[in-house]
C-alpha cells in the first residue's frame, strides 16, 4: 500500500525537497515561519515572500489541527474504529469481524490472480512481448526485439488492494521482474491489467491500451506460505490507521464485500 511507504524515506516533501517527511512534518517550515514572523514585528510594511507566506499558512494550519485534537480528546473516549463509547479498538467486534473479511477477500484475490495467471501462461518463466509505444513512452529496459522473460513476481506486495480503482493510501502496486537477454528491468504488474482482467489489476488510463503478448506461456505455483498467510507488516498497518466511517465513505467496505465473496473466484 502506497500509505504504508510514505515516511520511508520513498516520499519526498513539497516545502524543502528533502526525503522522508511532507510538508505537515517538515522542520524548515516552522523555522521560516518564526523568522517570517520576527521581520513583520520589527517592520509592519515588510512583504512576505511566496516560501514565507506558504510557512506561515502552514503554521496556522498545524496550530488549528493542535485545537482540533485538544477538543477531541475533552470528548469521552471513543472506540477509533467504530465509535462506540462502550469499549476500546483492542476489543472491537466490528474490527475483528473487518479482519476476517479482508483475509478472506485478500486470499479470493489471490486465489483468482494464480487462477488468471496460469490461464494466460503468464506465469515464471514465460516469454513476453511488450507492447513497442509502452516500451518507449516508459522507458522499459527490454532488447530492440521487446521480448522478456518475467523471472519472478514481488508477491511480498501482491493483494487485494492491487484491484483498487481509486488513487489511496491503500492502493498496492507490485511490480515483476523482467529479464530481456542482458537487460533486466522492474515493472508495474498493472502492465498486465488488460490480459489478466482490470478487475483483478485496476490499470488506470496508463496501461489500458496495452496487452501483454505471450510467446512462450508458463504456469505458476506460488507458495503455500503466500497463498493461504493472513496476517503481514502491510495489513498490519492497515488494520492499526483505519476506521469504519472512512471505509464507508471511500468504498472500501464494498470492495471488500465484493471480494470476501467466493463467488468472484469464478467470475
Amino acid at each position: 500500500m502506497k500509505g504504508f511507504y510514505w515516511g520511508t524515506g520513498r516520499v519526498r516533501c513539497g516545502f524543502c525537497g528533502i526525503s522522508g517527511h511532507n510538508i505537515t512534518t517538515c522542520p524548515s517550515v516552522s523555522i521560516i515561519a518564526k523568522r517570517t514572523l520576527q521581520n513583520i514585528e520589527s517592520d509592519p510594511s515588510y512583504v512576505c515572500t511566496p516560501v514565507e507566506l506558504r510557512a506561515l499558512n502552514e503554521l496556522k494550519a498545524r496550530e488549528q489541527r493542535k485545537e482540533k485534537l485538544k477538543k477531541a480528546k475533552r470528548r469521552k473516549p471513543r472506540c477509533s474504529f467504530c465509535g462506540s463509547v462502550d469499549h476500546k479498538r483492542p476489543k472491537c467486534a466490528p474490527l475483528k469481524k473487518f479482519k476476517k473479511q479482508v483475509y478472506q477477500a485478500n486470499k479470493n484475490w489471490k486465489r483468482l490472480f494464480v487462477k488468471r495467471i496460469n490461464e494466460t501462461g503468464l506465469g515464471v518463466g514465460c516469454l513476453i512481448k511488450f507492447d513497442e509505444a509502452m516500451v518507449y513512452n516508459y522507458d522499459f529496459n527490454i532488447n530492440p526485439h521487446m521480448i522478456g522473460m518475467i523471472t519472478s513476481y514481488d508477491i511480498s506486495k501482491i493483494n487485494v488492494f492491487c484491484a483498487l480503482s481509486e488513487y489511496t493510501t491503500y492502493q498496492s502496486d507490485a511490480l515483476m521482474q523482467v529479464s530481456s537477454g542482458d537487460r533486466a528491468d522492474n515493472i508495474n504488474i498493472r502492465y498486465l491489467s488488460p490480459t489478466l482482467g482490470c478487475d483483478l489489476l485496476y490499470d488506470g488510463w496508463w496501461y489500458s491500451q496495452s496487452r501483454a503478448e505471450v510467446v512462450s506461456p508458463m504456469g505458476w505455483n506460488p507458495p503455500d506460505e503466500w497463498m493461504n498467510s493472513e496476517w503481514d507488516e502491510v495489513f498490519d498497518w492497515f488494520f492499526k490507521k483505519v476506521n469504519y466511517n472512512e471505509l464507508e465513505k471511500s468504498g472500501l467496505i464494498s470492495f471488500i464485500n465484493k471480494w470476501s465473496n467466493k463467488s468472484v473466484l469464478f467470475s
